[in-house]
């Protein structure tokens, strides 16, 4: 019995040596991992806009109802339907393009352009006169409306209107000088400016003190493409009564409008 016991106790021996040395080994063998850990973000500053040359302000173009002018239009029916849009804009603290970028004496300038019915808008953005800026202004009011006749012909005008510091600064607005290279330019006392297609004013400006009143008429056309004007003149434009009538109205609301002192923008 005592060879079987000595056996028996160094066979316990070896199996326990053996499970020692596998846990050492599997420890050895398994690295402990060091957690990554990712290093804060720092705050990222908001970049600042440059100042504006203008800035929009809604005031202007809530003190006129642009379709009221459509009352003073001979042949044009308020009740037949319209459509308008208005903006206004201060002088901002930015600098503005330089009065070199009016165009002058071009078609841009000297033609009326084309109105596409169902998006007037693209005729005319409506977007602050960046030259007008760069030459004095301090506010613009616009507008334009398109409206139309009891025989659904239709009319486009569009209205601007600029103060500007002194009465001589408004005499020598760029506009004034742009408009009166047209090759079918008139020029009148005053700084009045009227440039022709025909007999019909394509545009019309004026200087009345310290503003400068600007109206365009367009052609307008259907979606289709199809000529969509007045019939009673050669041109499709309103007539020449019609336009000194609208400029009379929007020399009086326009000056109304550029009186109010304009909240911050």
């Amino acid at each position: 019995m005592r060879p079987l016991r000595l056996a028996l106790v160094l066979f316990t021996s070896m199996a326990l040596a053996g499970c020692v040395s596998t846990a050492s080994l599997e420890s050895e063998r398994t690295p402990t991992r060091d957690v990554e850990r990712t290093p804060a973000a720092e705050p990222v500053e908001a970049v600042a806009e440059p100042p504006a040359c203008a800035e929009w302000v809604s005031e202007y173009a809530d003190q006129v109802r642009f379709d009221d002018v459509l009352e003073v239009i001979e042949g044009v029916d308020p009740m037949a339907g319209w459509w308008a849009s208005g903006s206004g804009a201060v002088r901002g603290d930015g600098a503005c393009a330089p009065v070199s970028t009016q165009p002058v004496g071009t078609v841009e300038a000297c033609a009326a352009p084309t109105a596409q019915l169902d998006d007037v808008g693209r005729a005319w953005s409506g977007a602050p006169a960046e030259y007008m800026f760069a030459g004095g202004a301090q506010r613009q009011i616009g507008g334009w409306i398109a409206g139309r006749t009891s025989r659904e012909e239709s009319i486009v005008l569009d209205m601007q209107a600029w103060r500007f510091a002194t009465p001589s600064e408004a005499r020598n607005a760029p506009i004034l000088d742009a408009l009166a290279a047209c090759p079918d330019a008139q020029t009148g006392d005053s700084g009045r400016v009227q440039v022709l297609e025909g007999a019909e004013p394509v545009a019309t400006a004026s200087v009345r003190g310290r503003d400068v009143f600007v109206l365009r008429s367009a052609r307008p056309v259907a979606s289709d493409g199809e000529d969509a004007g007045l019939t009673s003149t050669a041109s499709t434009l309103l007539s020449s009564a019609a336009m000194a009538a609208a400029e009379e109205w929007w020399r009086t609301q326009g000056r109304t409008a550029l009186d109010v002192d304009p909240s911050e923008p």
